[in-house]
């Protein structure tokens, strides 16, 4: 039986998945920090955790660069918050990897404001 192979959907889908059930993890008491337990809000995905999840997912959807706009008209829509940011943001990196090959920005997620708003 052989696999079918992999779209840009079923890629994103798998990195979404997947930082969702980070950030879920790392917002349990155990997991946090015990400095910063009593803070409204602790816990959850970790800026360089984010970064990292855009640049990986960027690198494979670059095989996919004809689908782009019609990616990031699906992904800017999604219904969760981290599947219209990381939807978003690694498509816009994907694009800058693309048009120089040495890109490499420590700080994108943190500057990425594309198409997400937050969820109610």
């Amino acid at each position: 039986m052989t696999e079918a192979p992999e779209t840009a959907d079923s890629i994103f889908e798998d990195f979404l998945i997947g930082l969702i059930e980070l950030d879920e993890e790392l917002k349990k008491p155990e997991n946090i920090d015990p400095y910063f337990r009593h803070m409204k809000d602790a816990g959850g995905i970790h800026f360089w955790q984010l970064q990292q999840y855009i640049v990986e997912l960027a690198i494979e959807l670059i095989p996919f660069e004809n689908e782009f706009d019609s990616l990031l008209q699906k992904w800017s829509q999604h219904k969760q918050f981290w599947g219209r940011y990381l939807g978003t943001a690694s498509i816009q990196y994907a694009r800058n990897l693309i048009a120089d090959p040495e890109y490499e920005d420590e700080e994108f997620s943190m500057d990425w404001n594309g198409f997400e708003e937050k969820d109610p």
